[in-house]
């Protein structure tokens, strides 16, 4: 369409026979139907399970205390900031390790965000980089929040 939004029409020369005075437009193409993926239908079990996996995958990432960091969502290998993104990044946050793995499934992270912050009764970060914060006490508060997540109702 050109920008004064007139529409232009395209004849291809497999069209002409329809443009023929009394000529009969070809027979449709029988549609061929697909079933929806289920990753594209909002069902509500699911929304319980999204923040689960997350959540235990962001735990799986910071399992080895060599893999968590403070100060930053993740670091380098030589205790450098990085995007969560980037794949220098090897050490991660509580909630760096969120948003990545959050990236990595394509899964929408509020949800697992908001369960973590429920168990530590407060912003992740702050809670994460607080002095007395220690590597045990972020493992534990991920088990609780998926422990808390899977007896909920659905």
């Amino acid at each position: 369409m050109p920008f004064d939004c007139v529409l232009l029409v395209d004849l291809s020369p497999m069209d002409r026979e329809v443009t023929e005075i009394g000529a009969k437009p070809p027979a449709p193409k029988p549609l061929r139907l697909r079933r929806i993926p289920p990753w594209h239908i909002n069902r509500r079990p699911e929304r319980a399970e999204t923040p689960v996996a997350v959540l235990v995958r962001a735990r799986g990432l910071l399992a080895d205390e060599r893999r968590w960091c403070k100060g930053a969502f993740a670091r380098s290998f030589f205790d450098i900031p990085v995007p969560v993104h980037s794949r220098l990044a090897r050490r991660f946050c509580a909630l760096g390790a969120i948003k990545r793995v959050g990236r990595e499934l394509g899964l929408p992270i509020d949800d697992a965000r908001q369960a973590l912050e429920s168990r530590v009764v407060g912003p992740v970060p702050e809670w994460n980089d607080g002095a007395p914060t220690t590597h045990d006490e972020v493992v534990a508060a991920f088990d609780a929040a998926i422990v808390t997540l899977e007896i909920m109702p659905a």
